[in-house]
């Protein structure tokens, strides 16, 4: 049976061993929100921010959840029949702190719905207040339901 000594062997710092796990392990999470739409990467279509959409005859409704971002890191369009959101969340400017959980994502995100009608886009009203987007598009008199009368003898 062998027998090997090795003189200068120590155990390894705990503290050091535990940082370099959790080096990793960020690394690792940068890695994988490449694949998952995290932080890193932009997040795509159906992701963020999660919509109700409504509508009645004359206006549709868009109600965005978008807790955490300024309403000047927002960008709202509407081409045709698409409304895009896009905009930015970012992160929250914290120095000399260890996370042991991060779970809100940031980053730049991007989505684009086709709405159910044309809007007028020179009547679109939007507002930000508490984390939530409002949007009222009113439809465009093309879009909004007519009455025909009929003419019988």
């Amino acid at each position: 049976m062998a027998v090997f000594r090795y003189p200068n062997w120590r155990w390894p710092d705990v503290s050091s061993a535990m940082e370099d796990v959790e080096r990793a392990r960020r690394h690792m999470d940068r890695l994988l929100s490449v694949f998952t739409g995290g932080a890193s990467s932009p997040v795509s279509s159906g992701v963020f921010p999660p919509l109700i959409v409504t509508e009645d005859p004359d206006t549709i409704y868009v109600e965005a959840e978008i807790p955490g971002i300024k309403a000047e890191d927002l960008d709202i369009s509407v081409v045709g029949r698409t409304l895009t959101l896009s905009g930015e969340r970012r992160p929250e400017e914290t120095q000399n702190v260890n996370y042991h959980r991060r779970e809100r994502k940031w980053g730049s995100f991007r989505k684009a719905l086709t709405l159910p009608d044309d809007v007028n886009q020179e009547a679109i009203h939007a507002e930000c207040k508490n984390g939530m987007l409002k949007l009222v598009l009113p439809k465009s008199e093309h879009a909004k339901p007519r009455k025909i009368t009929i003419k019988g003898e």
